[in-house]
């Protein structure tokens, strides 16, 4: 299966230290399908349900199952086919996944 940005998925984020996500969560795939096909990796953020309100979290609003906040903070590169990712659960509306990699965009924005 091949996993699309804008795709949200449910994934094993087991083995994490510190503060990184944990557990067997929702994620977003951020990353264009074109670096999968060529790395076998994709970019992904958990989603949370927390109800803390940082900056770099964003609340979706065109899901339907799927509920909670896209950690744009904790992102990684995975291979979703070695953690067993076979089902996509839901998709992201174009206007809402603009919207997010917008505010991604802007963690690598140059400091003053």
């Amino acid at each position: 299966m091949v996993i699309k940005q804008g795709d949200i998925f449910y994934v094993d984020f087991n083995p994490s230290k510190g503060h990184e996500q944990k557990h067997r969560r929702p994620a977003l795939a951020l990353s264009h399908s074109l670096l999968t096909k060529f790395s076998g990796l994709t970019i992904v953020a958990p989603i949370t349900t927390t109800s803390r309100n940082f900056p770099t979290y964003h609340e979706l609003t065109s899901t339907r199952t799927i509920q909670g906040k896209v950690m744009l903070d904790q992102t990684i590169a995975l291979d979703l086919a070695a953690r067993g990712v076979a089902k996509v659960e839901e998709r992201l509306s174009q206007e809402e996944l603009k919207l997010i990699l917008d505010k991604y965009k802007l963690l690598f924005d140059m400091e003053d």
